[in-house]
């Protein structure tokens, strides 16, 4: 099997010398045989367990909607607004 160290790199966004491609080939490579000696299992093996949500309770009532909205760098009907990072 052939790893691209430059491609994985490109993608994850680091920086590796050159230098050190062949070690992170290596550790690559013990990575995936470690991940291809894993016992197989079905999805009917695993019994799923509901998760727990805890209650959204407001603990701290001292601070105002427009006083927390304050900090925020941009407000759409008075929420927080993110940069989209998911494309469609």
């Amino acid at each position: 099997m052939d790893i691209n160290v430059r491609k994985i790199a490109d993608l994850a966004a680091l920086e590796i010398d050159k230098e050190k491609y062949s070690d992170f080939e290596a550790q690559f490579m013990d990575m995936i045989k470690m991940v291809s000696d894993l016992p197989e299992c079905s999805e009917y093996d695993i019994i799923p367990e509901p998760m727990e949500l805890r209650d959204d309770i407001v603990e701290c009532s001292d601070i105002s909607q427009s006083e927390l909205l304050g900090n925020a760098c941009e407000i759409v009907k008075d929420c927080f607004t993110a940069p989209q990072t998911v494309e469609y």
